[in-house]
């Protein structure tokens, strides 16, 4: 009987653990695509190809739509007539740009529709839409000089957003960028063009009138900006990656100044700057050094970072998340072992988590996948964490840990604390859940 039990319980497991997997984008008819953005209740994913086309797809009713200019292919086409789409609104609307303009790609009618009022002549691009549209944000510049204004638009209204000094900023401006914001856009983050392309972060608060912005370069505080390095700040990068929709949080990316020949260079690590708190996380990147690097690409409101570990000479690329409440990065090959398809596209050289829902709940990438026997190509994936037993292992949190209130056989049999049983225990926890265990 023990064995019969024994037998069902692995099977039970197995069972549970191969249900798990991704869920991917049909690329056999275009191989080309990267999606970049989910929408945040998870049923759109959007970005682009490398043809220069954008597209929105449905993952409940399992259709793709693209947005193209008619003068792609054509030997007078220009970077101009690629679209691209940087953010989906949950009624998947996506916000980009084509033809140099902000642009708004509708699933629901396939129309594309310029977002600014055709009073602004300048170039634009739309980096960041609220769930549901009412906020986005982006930038405008001048296609000659190239110096770049950062906007953002609520309810329809666009206003420029202020913009910092070259003398509070302590070296040359060239303008700035408003890359994302928080779902009602009374907290909104981008950065500064400084002549080295280094975007040191900034941020905005809206004001009490609410209609107008305050700026705060935060990574003055962070970053030594003398040609020597002789300042306090203990970083010479300090870019943003994401904000959470609550505001709270900031996914970071930075890198440690090197002053002295003897210095080992960390490489390019990832923090969290919790907005409430005034406060900064620096997070465990194992292996960090001149030749592999961390990136940040997105945050949940509970503070989960996702992005991806690159090596420098190979660019290789493996996609890695560090869960709320813990402070390393991890690779999601390790958190997630039975999910394959992440280790295999790992070994591809390719896998990076582009985007998080809010709630944390979905994760959205691209990775090289097997178009066929001989060919790889790009395949974009999806992955609901609440679906099928995706708990994470192997994780530390700050969270006091639940204690063993009872212990049990696989057959129901119930162990005290001095018995000492090989194979497969079953411990109830003081938090309500169960964990099983092998001795």
């Amino acid at each position: 009987m023990k064995k019969i039990l024994l037998s069902v319980a692995l099977l039970a497991a197995t069972c549970g653990a191969s249900a798990q997997k991704l869920s991917y984008i049909p690329y056999e008819d275009n191989a080309l695509m990267m999606g970049i953005t989910i929408s945040a209740n998870g049923r759109y994913v959007a970005g682009g190809d490398t043809e220069g086309r954008a597209f929105i797809y449905d993952t409940q009713a399992k259709q793709i739509k693209y947005f193209q200019s008619p003068n792609l292919g054509e030997t007078d086409a220009d970077l101009d007539d690629m679209a691209s789409i940087r953010s989906v609104t949950n009624d998947g609307v996506g916000y980009g740009d084509i033809y140099g303009k902000s642009t708004k790609f509708d699933f629901a009618t396939g129309s594309m529709t310029a977002l600014l009022d055709k009073s602004i002549e300048d170039y634009s691009l739309v980096h960041y839409a609220s769930s549901d549209g009412k906020v986005s944000c982006g930038v405008t510049y001048d296609n000659t000089t190239f110096v770049q204004a950062p906007y953002v638009m609520v309810d329809g209204v666009m206003q420029k957003l202020p913009e910092i000094s070259n003398e509070w900023a302590g070296y040359e401006v060239n303008g700035g960028i408003a890359y994302g914001g928080n779902e009602d856009g009374s907290v909104l983050w981008g950065a500064v063009c400084d002549n080295y392309s280094s975007y040191p972060l900034m941020y905005w608060v809206r004001n009490r009138d609410g209609k107008t912005y305050s700026a705060n370069l935060l990574s003055k505080r962070f970053v030594d900006t003398t040609m020597d390095f002789t300042g306090a700040q203990p970083y010479d990068i300090f870019t943003g990656a994401a904000m959470s929709a609550n505001g709270k949080w900031l996914a970071v990316n930075y890198h440690t100044k090197m002053v002295s020949r003897n210095q080992v260079d960390e490489g390019n690590r990832v923090a969290r700057f919790d907005l409430e708190a005034d406060t900064l996380q620096l997070l465990s990147c194992p292996d960090a050094s001149a030749e592999t690097s961390y990136y940040a690409t997105g945050i949940s409101n509970e503070g989960t970072v996702v992005g991806f570990v690159e090596e420098q000479d190979s660019k290789a690329r493996k996609a890695a998340m560090c869960p709320a409440g813990t402070k390393e990065m991890k690779l999601l090959a390790d958190l997630y072992p039975t999910v394959t398809e992440f280790a295999t596209m790992d070994e591809k050289n390719l896998n990076e988590v582009t985007a998080i829902t809010p709630d944390g709940r979905y994760l959205q990438g691209f990775g090289y996948v097997d178009l066929n026997d001989e060919q790889d190509c790009f395949g974009t994936w999806y992955f609901d964490l609440e679906k099928g037993e995706t708990a994470v292992e192997n994780v530390k949190t700050e969270e006091a840990p639940a204690k063993v209130v009872a212990s049990y056989t696989v057959d129901g049999k119930t162990l005290n604390a001095d018995s000492v049983r090989k194979g497969i225990v079953i411990n109830k926890l003081s938090n309500g859940k169960a964990r099983k265990i092998v001795k």
